[in-house]
């Protein structure tokens, strides 16, 4: 069993390291956008992600130097128009993606049956 589960958790810990480096580039890719959305069009940009317990942000300071904050929930619902607020089931390639993963993981359990259930006829 010892000698199954090595390289197991070697593909694990490559699969984890290339997540992690795919998340690091497309993180530099997305603060060097929000850098270009504030320095060139002039937006006001508070932006905080969250992942494996460690939070990282962008944001633009105000015109006193201090770290601009978005508006509370409150005050977003006054607001005329009404904010444009997105989730990632607004993202086509979110929604893709999802439907993809959706459909490996229904054939990796369709499969496993069709496994189990030879097994068991041939016994």
């Amino acid at each position: 069993m010892p000698s199954c589960q090595k390289p197991q958790a070697h593909a694990q810990s490559k699969a984890r390291r290339a997540a992690n480096n795919n998340y690091l580039k497309l993180r530099a890719t997305l603060y060097e956008k929000l850098g270009k959305l504030c320095l060139e069009y002039g937006a006001e940009i508070y932006f905080i992600a969250r992942r494996n317990g460690r939070i990282t942000g962008f944001i633009t300071p105000d015109e006193g130097g201090e770290p601009w904050s978005p508006p509370s929930q409150q005050s977003l619902s006054k607001m005329y128009p009404p904010p444009v607020l997105k989730s990632p089931a607004n993202c086509r390639r979110a929604r893709h993606k999802r439907a993809k993963a959706i459909q490996r993981e229904t054939n990796s359990q369709h499969d496993a049956r069709e496994i189990t259930a030879s097994v068991s006829s041939a016994d």
